[in-house]
């Protein structure tokens, strides 16, 4: 049996109920559809489902072999085929349950590394005499929104003293917007890459480094330079002092490497202290979803929701709604979390996916500013996509009459989807929502360390579930390499594999 064809019965049978009168029927149904692990809830009355499709999912999970793949996932065995690599972020916040000794040594002297450098960084003379006021972080893809996102959700926890800037693209302005007031005596130079080949990374590398070197000589531009990588050799030929390479494992894939050396920035600018403790927030979801039985895991359960959705209901995106402004990152993280892992053709045998496979599009942004764009479209367009609403409870009871009016908003808006209204008079077709549409609700106790770390875990740990459902390899991104292979042959003058109309736009650009 195909798990589309486990599924259809179900998404048949549910297909004609009213969604409003099915979630108002309680009992049996509300306890099947809520979760809690650590700080995190998810809240899932509001999907087409009941306990009977739950239950067919759980049992999907099960014959896919959800037992053995967790504990695979944490022993360190080789669990991204396409690559003959282990995925390691769950070790980079604790390695104890890895098979290999030696590997969990590696991980535990590299964390001690980054968290010394760190703490020396809060001094007065780490940058030959001065100290650290501006950091650069340079990276692209997870070396990039990781880092950005716990950066902008952790405000509360920034050094005081200390600036954090990130540099991505591969615009001039981007690094421009970055070094703008910085003086180069107190800046600090992070480069964030595994490979220590990623070109946008090099070349916003070597324009960050003239600009050092132009005001402070080659020497005084190395001293201000450090790196995260898994090729330490090409980062010392760049020029950063071997004492200033952090090195993290193969198995670190990047979307998921904020967790290792490539937090370096995040270590430094929010502290030490700080950043264990999100580590700790996430070990608290990892420890749940390795014991956790299936039926109360909340990773699987959220990841079993988002397969019901695609393989089950056949809808291709998902929106993520977060109503806190400081998560207003989110969205897109989830959305290069998700497409990277899950966007594939075939299953790890290499037979083609079946159509309503594979991960959803993840697309969203901040609430209630939302609520004023897309979520016109949400409501009254023709096609119907899920919404996760991302709630902190502790904003919303914090006093201040704009966090309750923030929390009544994230409500009203889950009641909407699921009433809907019938317009009256004249225009009642213009004025009717057809309602009916399917959201969950996934609260955060709090925004602080902990509780983002868990939030960010749980996310990855359902990434892996639906891969496990899927069949699927969600730790390899082929789909990124050839792009980039193009562009190269652009800038080295082969235009052999572009056609006449490429090739007109790349005359337009002069290439």
């Amino acid at each position: 049996m195909s798990l589309h064809t486990d599924l259809a019965s179900h998404a048949r049978r549910l297909a004609g109920e009213d969604l409003s009168r099915l979630v108002r029927t309680g009992g049996k149904r509300d306890t099947a559809l809520q979760w809690h692990a650590g700080p995190v809830a998810l809240d899932a009355r509001h999907q087409r489902l009941d306990a009977d499709a739950m239950a067919a999912l759980f049992g999907i999970a099960k014959a896919a072999g959800f037992d053995a793949a967790r504990k695979a996932l944490f022993a360190g065995d080789i669990v991204n085929p396409t690559e003959g690599r282990p995925a390691l972020h769950a070790a980079l916040r604790d390695p104890s349950e890895l098979a290999d000794t030696a590997l969990a040594a590696r991980i535990r002297d590299a964390k001690a590394r980054t968290a010394a450098f760190a703490k020396a960084c809060a001094g007065p003379d780490v940058l030959d005499g001065h100290p650290v006021c501006r950091i650069v972080n340079i990276g692209i893809g997870g070396s990039d929104l990781g880092p950005r996102l716990v950066y902008d959700a952790m405000k509360a926890y920034w050094r005081e003293g200390v600036e954090l800037r990130f540099v991505s693209n591969l615009d001039p302005a981007d690094l421009e917007d970055a070094l703008e007031g910085a003086e180069p005596e107190t800046t600090l130079i992070c480069l964030t890459s595994k490979s220590f080949t990623t070109s946008e990374t090099l070349m916003n590398g070597r324009a960050a480094k003239a600009w050092l070197v132009e005001k402070l000589g080659e020497a005084g531009a190395n001293a201000r330079l450090a790196a995260a990588t898994a090729a330490p050799d090409k980062a010392a030929a760049f020029g950063v002092d071997p004492a200033r390479i952090f090195p993290f494992e193969e198995g670190v894939g990047g979307r998921y490497s904020f967790w290792s050396a490539a937090g370096l920035c995040l270590e430094i600018a929010l502290g030490p202290e700080v950043f264990a403790k999100i580590l700790k927030g996430a070990r608290e979801i990892d420890t749940h979803f390795l014991t956790a039985p299936a039926e109360e895991n909340l990773p699987l359960a959220k990841a079993l929701i988002d397969v019901w959705n695609r393989a089950g209901r056949g809808l291709l995106a998902r929106c993520v709604a977060a109503y806190s402004s400081r998560l207003a990152l989110l969205p897109a993280y989830l959305q290069q979390l998700e497409m990277e892992s899950l966007g594939k053709p075939v299953r790890l045998d290499g037979s083609p996916l079946p159509t309503h496979s594979g991960g959803q599009l993840v697309w969203g942004g901040k609430g209630s500013d939302i609520q004023h764009s897309f979520f016109q479209w949400l409501h009254q367009g023709v096609d119907e996509v899920p919404v996760d609403f991302i709630a902190v409870r502790a904003l919303y009871t914090s006093g201040d009459e704009r966090a309750k009016a923030l929390g009544a908003n994230l409500v009203a808006q889950t009641a909407a989807l699921l009433d809907g209204h019938e317009g009256t008079g004249e225009m009642a077709s213009h004025k009717t929502l057809p309602g009916g549409r399917a959201s969950s609700v996934i609260t955060l106790e709090r925004l602080d360390p902990e509780g983002l770390g868990a939030l960010i875990a749980m996310h990855e740990h359902k990434v892996f579930c639906e891969g496990l459902v899927y069949g699927l390899n969600p730790f390899d991104q082929w789909g990124v390499e050839l792009g980039k292979l193009l562009a190269n042959d652009l800038l080295k003058g082969n235009h052999s594999r572009f056609d006449g109309a490429s090739l007109d736009v790349a005359r337009a650009f002069k290439l």
